[in-house]
């Protein structure tokens, strides 16, 4: 694939999006930062969890 075929596509890609309403952008960085939350609270876990195992602290 081209240089000028990449471009052409982006080109068509950013005419046809739009804007997000106000609203809509907000139920997107709900989910976007629920998301983000949930894997830190995973990773937490795992890490609390291997602690207590191994009885070692990572750091």
């Amino acid at each position: 694939m081209k240089l000028e075929e990449i471009i052409a596509m982006w080109r068509k890609i950013v005419t046809i999006s739009e804007k997000p309403e106000p609203d809509e952008y907000k139920t997107l960085l709900k989910i976007v930062f629920g998301g983000l939350l949930l894997v830190g609270v995973v990773g937490f876990l795992v890490h609390y969890l291997l602690v207590y195992v191994q009885g070692v602290s990572f750091g």
